[in-house]
């Protein structure tokens, strides 16, 4: 182990990185893997009770259509739609709310369904929709930053090969178009982070102020409470480990930077 040690550090430090960076960048990266590994089994775990709520019909009978219009009027937000999402929506935002185009969109699966998660998760997005009405600031940031936290990690790489590409085939070397590539690349992932930041507290809330439209219209009784609280709670676990991921590949983007600013100094 310990040479196994020894032989990844060396293959930094052949390269001209200072051993500090590389301990530092690898210990870095091995959490990042862990930490991936943890919000995969969250995710998995996410999936399995979302899965169990939406096998468990309510005993009310009413659809998740049918709530999230009953709530929506009783908050004054009448003007607000409530549809089934599209095969692209469904994939890259999942269950959400359109700040620009007042709707509440939902999976094909909890669409005009009355099972328990179906019902739990069009309250969810009526309490987002509520902030989001309400002018709450967090919220609308949070919900027009959704589309770089969803595409931010799918450009990242191709904008900055695109810079040096530019640099290399134009003028045979790194300068201003790598530069442009890099800095671009940084601000997808720095405003990818902040989405996800902002997404804790708001899904919070949401999900408290979903509860307690479930407590108070009695939509939901109380052995079916708990399994929309077993729900929410896991969503907010899968929440939390998906920001530390953001955190640590924040900092691994930014040690990689050094340590390639590390290698072209000594190479030179």
């Amino acid at each position: 182990m310990k040479e196994f040690w020894n032989n990844l550090i060396e293959s930094f430090t052949s390269k001209g990185v200072s051993e500090t960076l590389a301990i530092v960048y690898i210990i870095v990266s091995m959490l990042l893997i862990v930490m991936a590994v943890v919000a995969l089994v969250m995710r998995i775990i996410v999936m399995i009770k979302y899965a169990d709520g939406n096998n468990t019909k309510t005993k009310s009978s009413k659809t998740s259509f049918e709530v999230a219009r009953e709530a929506l009027n009783k908050a004054g937000l009448s003007h607000i739609q409530v549809k089934r999402s599209g095969f692209f929506r469904a994939t890259f935002f999942g269950n959400s709310y359109s700040l620009s185009q007042k709707t509440i969109y939902l999976r094909r699966g909890l669409a005009d369904k009355d099972s328990i998660t179906a019902v739990s998760m069009a309250l969810q997005k009526v309490a987002i929709a509520k902030m989001c009405e309400d002018g709450n600031g967090m919220t609308k940031t949070r919900n027009v930053m959704q589309i770089l936290n969803v595409f931010a990690p799918i450009m990242f790489v191709p904008i900055i090969l695109l810079g040096f590409l530019i640099d290399f085939i134009v003028f045979q070397t790194v300068g201003a178009f790598s530069i442009v590539g890099i800095v671009v690349g940084l601000f997808l992932i720095l405003t990818g982070l902040i989405a996800t930041i902002l997404s804790l507290p708001v899904e919070k809330k949401a999900n408290t102020m979903a509860f307690n439209i479930i407590q108070k219209t009695g939509v939901l009784n109380e052995e079916e409470q708990q399994v929309a609280k077993k729900v929410f709670s896991a969503y907010m676990v899968a929440y939390i480990c998906e920001f530390i991921v953001a955190i640590i590949k924040a900092v691994q983007i930014v040690l990689e930077i050094v340590i390639n600013a590390q290698i072209n100094k000594n190479s030179k």
